[in-house]
């Protein structure tokens, strides 16, 4: 567990950007595969973001400079036609444990719908009741959605505030036509997202991450065995969910960030009977039954 530790957070381990507000976001632009373009267009638009993310007052709560939310975006261009760009985007985001330094995960999202305009030095403006553009809806989509997942640690059915105004920008986006913001049946994309995270009938999801972080995580260090049993009653709530939608959305969500880290709690330190826990996981998430099968 210790080397598992270490990779998130060395991976994770980020430098302050300016006069960051709520977030300290690393945002970085990969754009190899556009060729025979001006470069600098890239550069300029990273260093735009990275502004726009950590700048923006997206509450009204004062931060201190270790409460900032550490996240992580990469924007992959894949292809670009004048000012219109297309690609996928990357979110991570983690959060401290407590009596620890190690940062545990707590969103990894890849957003495949990705396309907007952008014109160089354009400035990025946010205005949370007017949508002004599908880069700046973007951003401002999940910067909300990570502030509420990271509240929704912290305490009970958290961040609700946020998870609302980033609900409010994938309604007013809608309007764009711009992929990734259509109330679809069975489409799992950011307006899926957020609806399934607001939901009643996913209310297990901020239930699980409340009790895995505060009752499970916050208290590894003091006891590794207590916090182990936390872990694993708060993930056994998700029976609940599962057997209402065998196919929800957020809960993929929540184990491609925490799959790996789940494998390495159980299969290493002190001992607890995790038959259950094996079985209900086998069904809800087949797709890590390898990382499973580490402490079965």
């Amino acid at each position: 567990m210790r080397k598992y530790c270490f990779f998130f957070f060395s991976f994770f381990l980020m430098s302050s950007i300016g006069n960051a507000q709520e977030l300290k976001c690393v945002i970085a632009i990969n754009s190899e595969q556009v060729s025979g373009t001006n470069r600098q267009v890239f550069k300029t638009l990273e260093l735009a973001l990275n502004e726009f993310v950590n700048k923006q007052m997206w509450t009204s709560k004062t931060y201190k400079q270790e409460e900032r939310v550490e996240c992580a975006m990469t924007l992959i261009i894949t292809s670009r036609t004048s000012n219109s760009f297309s690609g996928t985007l990357q979110v991570n985001a983690v959060r401290p444990v407590y009596g620890s330094s190690y940062k545990t995960p707590i969103f990894n999202f890849k957003d495949k719908d990705i396309s907007f305009d952008y014109i160089e030095y354009d400035p990025l403006i946010f205005n949370p009741n007017m949508f002004e553009s599908n880069l700046i809806s973007l951003m401002s989509f999940y910067a909300y959605t990570i502030l509420g997942v990271d509240a929704a640690t912290f305490s009970p059915q958290g961040g609700e505030a946020y998870f609302n105004q980033a609900l409010d920008i994938a309604n007013l986006a809608q309007q764009s036509n711009y992929e990734g913001w259509a109330e679809r049946r069975n489409q799992q994309n950011r307006y899926a997202l957020i609806d399934q995270i607001l939901a009643m009938q996913h209310k297990e999801y901020r239930e699980v991450l409340y009790d895995y972080h505060r009752s499970g995580f916050d208290n590894y260090a003091s006891d590794a065995k207590k916090s182990k049993l936390a872990i694993r009653e708060a993930l056994l709530k998700f029976e609940k969910l599962f057997r209402r939608n065998q196919n929800s959305f957020v809960v993929r969500t929540f184990f491609d960030a925490k799959a790996d880290e789940i494998a390495a709690v159980f299969s290493d330190g002190p001992e607890v009977d995790t038959e259950n826990l094996f079985n209900l996981l086998s069904r809800i998430s087949p797709v890590n039954s390898s990382k499973w099968e580490k402490f079965n």
